[in-house]
C-alpha cells in the first residue's frame, strides 16, 4: 500500500451522511401501496406450492409490474445513494410463514442474486435466538443469540431483512454511514487511516472449516472509488485468540474506529415493525442491533429473515472484497434452524 492508495478528500455525494440528514429526509421509508401489494399477491399465486429449491424462482417467475419501478429505484438508492433504505407494509399477518419466505424471495430477484450465508448453505437466512449460544464463543455467528451485535457488515453486497416478529423489548436496528466515518477519520485523525487501510485481524466463526485468522482491509479504493468492510465483533474474537498481537498503532486505530462510527452524531437508529424489509449496502453503511428480550411463547419470539445479495451492476472493489462478499462454502447438511432456508 502506498500513501496513493489512501483516499484523500471527503466523500460528499449522498452515502455521506449523518443522522440530521435521515432524520430531515424521510424518503428513505417507502410505505406500499394497495395496488403495491396486490401486485405481491399476485406474483405469490404465481410461485406458491412450487417443487424445487427457492433459487429455482427467478425474477421472471415472480412479476411485479406495479411494485417493479418502485423496486428499481430503491436498488438505486441502496447502491449508489445513501446506502439503505426501508420498504414498510407487508401484510404479515394475511400470510403464512412460508408464504412469507416466498414474497421475501421474490421481492429480493429485483434487487440482486442470492448467495450462501453461512456453512449450512443457507440461501434464505434466519436470524433469531437459538437459545442455546454463547455470543463469545468463537464460532457463533451473532444472529444466532439475542445478544448486541457491534457496528459490521456482511459478506454481500446487500443486507435485506425482513422483519416477522419483534421481539418483546430491544433488538434497535442501527445504521451508520461508514463513508462519514472514513470522512471523520480523515478530517480530525488521518494518522490512523494507513493501519486501517493495512487491516485488521479476523478469524474464522463458521460452524465448519479449519482455524485460522487472516488480515482484512477496512478500507479500499478502486477505480477511485472508497469501499468499507469491516465486522467489529469477528476482529474481537480474533485480538481474544492467543496467536494475535495487535500492533499499538493499529490498536489505537481500532479505538478511534469505534468510537467514530458510535457517534450519536453519525448514527441512526430505526424500530423494524413486522412487515418492513431493511436493505443495506455492506461498502457503504455498517449497522448493528442493540440486545433484544424476547417472549417465552416460541411463536411469539423475535425472528428476522434475511437475503444477502449480490448487486446486479457491480461496484468496483478490491480482489479482497470481492472473495469476501462471494458467499459462504457450504460443507454441512444439517439446517439448525426448523425453517426454510434452500
Amino acid at each position: 500500500m502506498t500513501a496513493t492508495d489512501i483516499q484523500r478528500h471527503p466523500i460528499t455525494d449522498s452515502s455521506a451522511w449523518t443522522r440530521a440528514d435521515i432524520e430531515a429526509d424521510g424518503d428513505w421509508v417507502q410505505i406500499l401501496t394497495d395496488a403495491e401489494i396486490d401486485d405481491l399477491d399476485r406474483a405469490l399465486q404465481g410461485v406458491r406450492g412450487r417443487d424445487g429449491k427457492l433459487s429455482d424462482i427467478s425474477q421472471s417467475d415472480f412479476p411485479l409490474p406495479v411494485l417493479g419501478p418502485r423496486l428499481a429505484a430503491l436498488e438505486a438508492a441502496v447502491r449508489i445513494g445513501r446506502g439503505f433504505s426501508l420498504l414498510r407494509g407487508i401484510p404479515v399477518a394475511r400470510y403464512d410463514d412460508n408464504d412469507l419466505f416466498l414474497m421475501k424471495w421474490g421481492i429480493g430477484t429485483h434487487l440482486g442474486q442470492a448467495i450462501s450465508q453461512n456453512v449450512y448453505g443457507d440461501m434464505l437466512g434466519h436470524v433469531f435466538d437459538h437459545g442455546n449460544e454463547n455470543p463469545m464463543a468463537t464460532r457463533t455467528r451473532g444472529y444466532q443469540t439475542n445478544a448486541t451485535l457491534d457496528f459490521h457488515v456482511d459478506r454481500a453486497d446487500i443486507t435485506s431483512l425482513l422483519c416477522l416478529r419483534q421481539g418483546r423489548s430491544g433488538g434497535l436496528s442501527r445504521v451508520v454511514s461508514s463513508m462519514s466515518v472514513h470522512n471523520t477519520i480523515l478530517a480530525q485523525h488521518p494518522e490512523f487511516l494507513p493501519p486501517l487501510y493495512e487491516g485488521l485481524p479476523y478469524i474464522v466463526t463458521e460452524a465448519a472449516g479449519a482455524m485460522k485468522t487472516w488480515n482484512g482491509p477496512v478500507f479500499d479504493v478502486t477505480d477511485d472509488v472508497l469501499s468499507c468492510s469491516f465486522r467489529r465483533g469477528t476482529i474481537q474474537k480474533a485480538i481474544e485468540s492467543p496467536h494475535v498481537t495487535l500492533a499499538p498503532l493499529k490498536a489505537a486505530a481500532l479505538a478511534c474506529i469505534d468510537k467514530t462510527m458510535n457517534d450519536p452524531a453519525l448514527v441512526f437508529d430505526m424500530e423494524l415493525q413486522p412487515g418492513d424489509i431493511q436493505f443495506v449496502n455492506n461498502y457503504t453503511v455498517l449497522h448493528s442491533r442493540t440486545e433484544f428480550e424476547d417472549y417465552e411463547d416460541k411463536r411469539k419470539r423475535r425472528h428476522m429473515v434475511r437475503l444477502w445479495l449480490k448487486f446486479l451492476t457491480p461496484r468496483p472493489t478490491s480482489a479482497y472484497i470481492q472473495d469476501q462478499y462471494k458467499g459462504i462454502e457450504k460443507k454441512l447438511d444439517q439446517n439448525p434452524t426448523g425453517f426454510r432456508t434452500q
